[in-house]
């Protein structure tokens, strides 16, 4: 049994916009963007989309010529073998872990920011509620591809009417206060680059649609399309939005306000009726990111289940073509993460931790499969030398560049969890290897 092809251009499309969920990476990651580099951080997140539509165009014709639900794990695997390939699964599998994680727990922030103020930032609570949402996020998902897609093009239309008009607001609101001294920065380049690696959070989130290739209809092209796509609006979207955000908040006010940027930004904008929408739409943003990120980690899961990196039965679907295993493995591991994360001092502390490292899980496996892409697109009719190899080509050296330089000037834990979580997927990459995975059109 394969999985149901039910989604078209406009669903992959949607999916793909909203798992990059604009108003949650602006909540999540614009603050720290700009604590890194100042008033060069739209530049580096305008640097970053134009590596990141370098990869995007890799998995664009790697999702055509060799559709698959592990996307980045079995494109690896297919070109390089499946040792290299596990280790790709590793990268895959870790950063979105954590992935769901860092977007459960703000989930959870602004579900008790408007319906319990008072416990909004207690560990514990963050913890439950979190729990809760991934629990409701996993029961969509089971419900199939198809409600899913419906719920999703709902919020992504809500979120996208607010972030609008907050805009809108932004530009004809008073610029921010010159007094307020700005933070210490590095130097210039450390800066945007440091900044790029955070954008790679900012701006993932399209790569769902490469996972449900399996799942698409009409021509082979669709789920690259709707990727691209999907990356290309948003990116234009958070660009504007750091723009116009930007010019009423200040530095010194986003560097404070790193995991609530989007609450500051409603401040600066009118108060307490931009504050409440605000809020709510970062809520809704995120529980839209919550369950594609569990989507794409649940197909890729199952694709490893299928090609025995992961144990068989995860790889199975049950007799409504759903990966019911997968989702219910993926479900108990998030869930579990999440809940530990009540023992931390704070929620915000958890975030700052798996953030930086999460970006540089995901730059590597991107980069990896761009470096795939190379050498599976070779050859093959209608893939010119500039798009199989020079644009990904272009976009792997400078997603290592950048990661290196991110890891370089890091403080000793996070520059501990990032080489830590490289390093460990060696010996899972030896251990889950095996000598006969291969995706099967590359055979």
């Amino acid at each position: 049994m394969r999985l149901p092809r039910v989604l078209g251009l406009f669903d992959v499309s949607v999916l793909a916009s909203a798992a990059m969920g604009p108003a949650y990476s602006l909540a999540v990651t614009m603050g720290p963007m700009m604590a890194a580099a100042g008033t060069n951080a739209t530049l580096a997140l305008v640097l970053l989309a134009a590596v990141m539509s370098c990869v995007a165009v890799a998995f664009s014709q790697l999702s055509a010529a060799m559709p698959s639900a592990g996307s980045s794990f079995s494109w690896v695997a297919a070109a390089f073998g499946s040792r290299i390939g596990a280790y790709a699964a590793w990268l895959l599998l870790l950063s979105n872990y954590f992935a769901t994680m860092t977007t459960a727990l703000p989930a959870a922030t602004y579900t008790l920011a408007l319906f319990a103020p008072k416990l909004a930032t207690s560990p514990l609570w963050d913890a439950l509620v979190g729990t809760l949402w991934i629990v409701a996020s996993t029961l969509l998902l089971y419900a199939g591809l198809r409600p899913t897609a419906f719920t999703t093009a709902v919020f992504l239309i809500a979120e996208l009417a607010v972030v609008g008009a907050s805009i809108v607001a932004a530009c004809l609101a008073h610029p921010a206060p010159e007094h307020l001294a700005a933070p210490a920065l590095p130097s210039p380049f450390v800066g945007i680059a440091t900044a790029m690696v955070l954008g790679i959070w900012m701006t993932d989130g399209w790569e769902v649609s490469a996972s449900a290739s399996e799942e698409t209809t009409g021509a082979p092209n669709t789920p690259g399309r709707g990727g691209l796509l999907g990356l290309l609006v948003m990116t234009a979207l958070l660009v504007a939005a750091m723009i116009a955000y930007g010019r009423v908040g200040s530095v010194a006010g986003f560097a404070a306000h790193q995991t609530d940027a989007m609450s500051y930004v409603a401040d600066r904008i009118g108060g307490s009726f931009w504050h409440v929408t605000i809020v709510a739409t970062v809520l809704v943003s995120t529980a839209a990111t919550l369950w594609t990120t569990i989507l794409y980690l649940s197909r890729s899961a199952y694709a490893m289940g299928r090609e025995r990196v992961l144990p068989g039965a995860i790889g199975r679907l049950n007799p409504r073509g759903i990966p019911a295993n997968s989702l219910l493995a993926v479900f108990g591991c998030t869930a579990a993460f999440t809940l530990l994360t009540g023992f931390w001092p704070t929620a915000a502390s958890v975030l700052n931790l798996v953030l930086n490292g999460t970006s540089v899980f995901l730059g590597a496996l991107f980069a990896m499969s761009a470096i795939a892409a190379m050498k599976l697109l070779r050859g093959r009719p209608g893939i010119s030398p500039w798009s199989g190899a020079v644009v990904p080509l272009a976009g792997a050296l400078t997603l290592c560049g950048i990661i290196a330089v991110d890891v370089a000037q890091s403080d000793a834990v996070t520059r501990a969890i990032e080489i830590g979580g490289l390093l460990l997927g060696a010996p899972f990459a030896v251990w889950r290897g095996r000598a006969g995975v291969r995706l099967e059109s590359a055979a």
